[in-house]
């Protein structure tokens, strides 16, 4: 089957040692059965594993993870060496209709980076050359010709939770990261009204377009999830976390659960 990127997808790439928020720690490596097999033959590799997983540092590093945040086993054997959620990560894949959807998720700083700061609507290109049609549950979050909140109204089907009823509902899911319990407190303590959440993100549409756009694409027309998430970021922001830390946030809490995004979808169906 052909696969489709974002055409902003050339232009990725790991920041590596610089990334100030790895993707090698605090999550649980697993490794598949062919790397297993590879990783086998490498008694320095193999000994730093358990049960298919990597053996995480009392820090929650990875064993391979060097201090300067680069990769040992990169350095030592080479990318391709890599086990496949290794190599893989961010990027995720969806089965279509005949043809396969691909992207970098968010919980990457660098997906961050480039997907939130573009500055046109992307394009879906395929690996054969071939040109991808955006549906309309994405275009309608381009349509420029209304304001951000009324085309999330227009994707959400007229429907919204409340700052607070949203917060608490992402406040029962299972947590990552202690700020995100912290930060779900605060709103469900003192809640943030409509009007801020439609001025902040009105006064950043681009951004909140692009995150809204993304979501759209990866969850194929979630249209109340998408919305929703977006005021939920709106709120994390106005409760003091930068733009894109609020996202890198959602996307790491929500999307890389399987338990929490499934249970998100439900919800917000």
């Amino acid at each position: 089957m052909i696969t489709y990127w974002p055409d902003y997808y050339r232009e990725f790439k790991c920041k590596a040692g610089s990334c100030q928020h790895t993707c090698c720690s605090g999550w649980v490596i697993g490794i598949d059965e062919k790397s297993m097999e590879r990783f086998g033959k490498e008694p320095d590799i193999v000994s730093k594993i358990t049960d298919c997983r990597f053996d995480m540092r009392e820090d929650g590093r990875c064993p391979f993870l060097r201090d300067d945040n680069l990769c040992e086993m990169i350095i030592d054997y080479g990318e391709d060496f890599l086990c496949d959620i290794c190599r893989e990560h961010p990027r995720f894949y969806n089965g279509v209709d005949g043809h396969i959807e691909a992207g970098v998720g968010l919980v990457c700083e660098a997906a961050c980076d480039l997907v939130l700061d573009a500055e046109k609507h992307f394009a879906l290109e395929g690996e054969d050359g071939s040109v991808l049609e955006l549906p309309s549950y994405i275009k309608d979050v381009f349509d420029e010709s209304m304001p951000l909140t009324l085309r999330l109204t227009k994707i959400a089907n007229n429907r919204r939770a409340s700052s607070k009823l949203r917060a608490e509902i992402f406040d029962e899911m299972e947590t990552l990261d202690p700020l995100w319990d912290e930060l779900t407190a605060k709103i469900i303590a003192d809640p943030v009204t409509e009007e801020a959440e439609d001025e902040l993100i009105n006064n950043n549409a681009k951004a909140f377009a692009n995150f809204a756009a993304y979501l759209q694409y990866r969850y194929r027309g979630f249209g109340r999830f998408s919305a929703e998430a977006c005021y939920f970021v709106a709120d994390i922001v106005l409760k003091g976390l930068p733009f894109k830390d609020a996202v890198r946030m959602f996307s790491g809490e929500v999307e890389y659960s399987d338990v929490n995004i499934d249970s998100a979808l439900e919800i917000f169906e």
